[in-house]
């Protein structure tokens, strides 16, 4: 089988503003791969709100690498995912993409945020100067075993500094030798071509619909993104409709009037395997028939 980094790269490198969903856990995962999705993407703020916490560096390398396990694990496609600012120095990099590909992930991103990071979208963030970032990348690129792993570069720094540091920073990037950049905060179509034009290798749109204006799939990719990152809109979606859920039982005392919403039992048992389990448990408990002896 291919490296699942290669499959990330043969995206990028076609274009097209490639959609990627972002997921917190493997049904998630389950249910992008089920409705077509080429990968699927783990992102930091939403495991982190799936704990009750907020995406502030509380979750250790730990918590995600063996959350990406448990994704890559149940699904055939491709998972990039959010590896925070490396959980450390050079050495702890390093050390982060080792674990992550063994976890049977396609590729990360790391970002040049001050350690602890905040979520891209909240006020406060503070940034390490282009020269610790491309320590960041050289380190994470000695990590890998295989070079199909794909190490994205991200910055935030649209919202610090604005456009022209957008461009200084991904072009420090990708001399230090990301195989992509990740630029999250544009808003207007001509901050979308400007970053997209700025460097060689293949840029990555980031989505945040209730935040910033939305662009179509078409537009992204006119504009020269080879990809587009979505990284809440499965969790803020799922938590709308569970808010929604919620109300509506604890105002009528039960569900009665839930049903027709619900997905059907037998549907979710079907997509985490429930049938396939059965069937292996069916084939485990045939008899066995004896076979004859010829004796002598």
């Amino acid at each position: 089988m291919p490296h699942p980094g290669t499959l990330i790269r043969d995206m990028l490198a076609r274009g097209g503003a490639v959609p990627v969903p972002g997921c917190y856990d493997p049904l998630g995962a389950l249910l992008i791969e089920q409705a077509g999705f080429q990968a699927a993407y783990m992102t930091g703020f939403s495991l982190a709100s799936s704990y009750g916490k907020p995406d502030i560096g509380l979750l250790t390398m730990t918590d995600m690498v063996q959350q990406a396990a448990r994704i890559a694990e149940v699904v055939s496609i491709p998972v990039i995912v959010d590896a925070d600012t490396g959980y450390g120095g050079a050495a702890n990099i390093a050390e982060t993409v080792r674990a992550f590909e063994k976890a049977g992930i396609a590729g990360l991103h790391l970002e040049d945020q001050i350690m602890p990071k905040k979520c891209g979208a909240m006020a406060g963030k503070k940034l390490v100067p282009s020269e610790e970032m491309a320590l960041r990348l050289r380190a994470a690129r000695a990590g890998r075993k295989s070079s199909e792993f794909v190490i994205i570069g991200r910055t935030d720094a649209m919202t610090i500094y604005g456009l022209d540091e957008v461009i200084v920073r991904a072009k420090a990037m990708e001399r230090a030798g990301a195989d992509a950049i990740m630029v999250p905060s544009l808003s207007t179509p001509a901050e979308l071509e400007a970053v997209a034009s700025s460097v060689r290798i293949p840029v990555m749109y980031v989505a945040a619909e209730t935040v910033r204006p939305s662009y179509t799939q078409q537009q992204l990719a006119q504009a020269g993104f080879a990809m587009a990152l979505y990284p809440l809109s499965l969790i803020q979606t799922t938590f709308k409709a569970q808010q929604t859920m919620l109300r509506s039982m604890f105002e009528a005392g039960d569900t009665a009037q839930l049903v027709d919403g619900m997905a059907k039992f037998a549907d979710v048992g079907r997509l985490v395997g429930v049938e396939r389990a059965a069937a292996f448990d069916a084939q485990l408990n045939e008899p066995e028939v004896p076979t004859e002896s010829t004796g002598s």
